[in-house]
């Protein structure tokens, strides 16, 4: 692949081991190992490999952060990473904006908050998720209940097809095959053509198993009121599509002015059942966002911030964050004292309430859940939360009785569970604490989701309301569809007939998917480790390869936030080598095999290892606290072992004893630092 595509690529095609071990997980308990890894320069880089792999029948994986829980930006194929190079934000219009899909979300939010303007969908890795995985997957968030989800700020979308072609995609209109226009080309007007007639000859299947009751469902292809009498909204149908249809390469999207003024409050429950009667309460009032937190995740926010240990009462079993907006600050003061009111008029019980209404402040009360989630990962003991059933989504007035009947399931299954919920527009994350899925286990994380499932789809829900569906739920979207699920079928034929984009997600035949491509658990014996047996540090091989499991692959060290001290390094270059992320995943592959031995001694391995200094800023903020730099000094103690030091690091590893004999003779020592001949000749030495 490198030799054919020499000469052709601004960007840079990689397909060593190494690279390839970096890029074959994400944050999901999967594990592909990827043909490559592709950082385009521009669009023309991704033309010239998408024509080149529809050619040699490769499949395609885009990828953002590669912080999804899913497993969706990882196969068997070349993956496209756009979080390095296609990351600009090209122009910024009055109530638009053109982007590149590897902007961070962030990062745009802070360059349109100059005007007075946001993009509105807020998912909670607001550092880290690219704009282009937010269209990937129409991305929403606490908020979306009131502004919607990313397929509702959509203008239009520039994609590459499966063969190589070019496509524009917005609301398109609709007209003849044979209709000459020179301004469009015949593969869109026929494109168009048949999509419109695949919806007309399915207009009533999509209406109904896609009706509008549910405020969140992201699964399958949205197909719901994209196709009017004279137009096609051929944008809004590819928002959320996974990259199976196409490869976005760039997008206008809606901006919106930033709310006049907001005001929020917790509210704090000592029963669960308290707080979802007063999610019923509030919903008639129309809160801009309405979240809900179990009492695991209340009791790590009491752990990790001063600041909530004072705010959160240790008998709190449930939390409610609520917040409005007005034009005034006293309309927002007053809607959030109608539904304080609202609340209490019909929960007897005590209510601690804490009020915010300064925008930092209440930002700052929204950092809970986007901080305190990704801290369960953090709990000791052998079992952890597993992201496999977390983006359940049911009508808002379901939630009462999904909480009651969900808790019997997971009694049934014997596991315990947390739970966060943006309860006003009925999304739930479950994160059941389970083992680490083996070949030998993995079962029961199947009979866990099928039983789960099948209570969502008797209320009226879905199984993916804001997350991908990956390879976590592709083989349940037939269950959930039914008859529904062949159009599906149609429209990726349609766009993809050789199955090279981002192939098994979506649509995918195996009923089993989401037990295979687990990734490796830890060994117990420490034979495996074999490339680690001649350990420097004082760790064994056991201890080294539990040390590189425990990251999850959340990405939070991919955060280049003014607000934390994550990798100085990935910050000069977001470069996926640079995150403390990739070297957990090398050394994880030494230990599962995926890398061979002398892999950790070689050139490679040291150049990816000097990216981390030793700064240990990964390891404290890090939500599993993994050793980073630990793993990456005894990886520089390998190549030493196998090469020996070069004479700069001879020389700098002994200063000690130069200091010591420099001080022999201070005067001839000082004049010799502090001539320009002499120093000149050390350091060329």
């Amino acid at each position: 692949m490198i030799d054919d595509l020499a000469g052709l690529l601004k960007g840079e095609l990689r397909c060593d081991p190494l690279t390839r071990t970096m890029y074959a997980s994400d944050a999901s308990l999967y594990q592909i190992q990827p043909f490559g890894v592709l950082f385009p320069h521009n669009r023309e880089d991704i033309l010239t490999v998408v024509r080149y792999c529809s050619e040699m029948k490769i499949p395609l994986i885009p990828r953002g952060a590669g912080t999804g829980v899913a497993g969706a930006a990882i196969g068997n194929g070349l993956v496209i990473d756009f979080s390095r190079t296609m990351r600009e934000i090209l122009t910024v219009g009055e109530e638009t904006v053109v982007v590149q899909p590897g902007v961070v979300y962030e990062r745009l939010n802070q360059r349109l908050k100059e005007q007075g303007r946001y993009f509105p969908p807020d998912p909670s890795g607001n550092w880290t998720t690219t704009l282009g995985s937010m269209l990937a997957l129409d991305a929403a968030g606490s908020h979306s209940g009131r502004v919607g989800s990313t397929r509702d700020h959509v203008l239009s979308m520039d994609l590459i097809l499966a063969g190589g072609n070019f496509l524009h995609a917005g609301n398109e209109a609709l007209f003849p095959v044979s209709e000459s226009d020179s301004g469009v080309p015949n593969f869109k007007r026929e494109l168009i053509a048949r999509l419109a007639h695949i919806l007309r000859l399915h207009a009533d299947l999509i209406q109904k198993f896609q009706p509008g009751t549910l405020v969140r469902n992201r699964l399958g292809y949205f197909l719901r009121g994209v196709l009017s009498e004279t137009h096609l909204n051929l944008s809004r149908m590819l928002v959320g599509s996974e990259g199976t249809l196409g490869i976005v390469t760039e997008a206008t999207l809606h901006t919106a002015p930033l709310p006049a003024h907001r005001a929020a409050m917790m509210l704090l429950f000592g029963q669960l059942e308290s707080a979802t009667t007063a999610v019923h309460l509030l919903q008639p009032l129309l809160p801009s966002a309405c979240d809900l937190l179990d009492r695991r995740l209340l009791s790590l926010a009491r752990e990790s911030d001063p600041n909530f240990e004072n705010l959160i009462p240790p008998s709190a079993e449930a939390a409610l964050i609520v917040e409005t907006d007005g034009f005034s600050p006293e309309q927002a003061r007053t809607r959030l004292a109608d539904m304080l009111t609202a609340v209490r008029s019909r929960i007897s019980t005590q209510i601690v309430v804490h009020e915010v209404y300064d925008p930092e402040d209440v930002d700052f009360l929204w950092t809970l859940p986007r901080r305190v989630v990704p801290l369960l990962t953090s709990l000791q003991g052998p079992k952890r939360p597993l992201p496999f059933i977390e983006d359940i989504a049911i009508p808002p007035a379901e939630l009462h009785e999904l909480l009651l009947k969900a808790q019997a399931i997971f009694r049934k299954h014997q596991v315990i569970t947390s739970l966060y919920a943006h309860a006003a527009a009925g999304q739930i994350h479950f994160r059941p604490f389970m083992d680490s899925p083996t070949p030998e286990t993995a079962s029961q994380l199947e009979n866990l989701a099928r039983d789960l499932y099948e209570l969502v789809y008797s209320l009226g829900g879905t199984i993916g309301g804001e997350h991908a569906a990956g390879l976590s739920r592709s083989g349940f979207i037939q269950d959930q569809y039914g008859p529904l699920y062949a159009v599906f079928r149609q429209i990726k034929e349609l766009f993809d007939p050789h199955q090279l984009m981002n192939p098994g997600k979506v649509i995918c035949d195996d009923p089993h998917l989401i037990v295979h491509n687990l990734r490796p658990a830890p060994k117990l014996q420490p034979e495996p480790m074999q490339p680690l047996v001649q350990l420097n540090l004082r760790w064994n091989p056991q201890e080294i390869a539990t040390e590189s499991s425990r990251c999850n692959g959340c990405g939070m060290c991919r955060t280049t936030s003014p607000d934390t001290r994550m990798c100085p390094v990935f910050r000069i270059d977001p470069l996926e080598d640079a995150s403390p992320r990739a070297k957990a995943n090398l050394i994880r592959g030494l230990n599962s095999g995926q890398l061979r031995e002398e892999d950790l001694s070689s050139p490679e391995m040291k150049r990816i290892a000097n990216l981390c200094f030793n700064c240990k800023q990964c390891q404290l903020e890090c939500p599993t606290n993994v050793n980073i730099p630990h793993l990456m000094i005894e990886a520089k103690t390998a190549y030493v072992a196998a090469h020996g030091l070069d004479r700069a690091d001879w020389f700098l590893s002994r200063v000690h004893w130069l200091g010591a004999l420099a001080g022999r003779a201070p005067l001839f020592s000082n004049w010799v630092l502090g001539s320009g001949l002499p120093r000149w000749m050390l350091d060329k030495f």
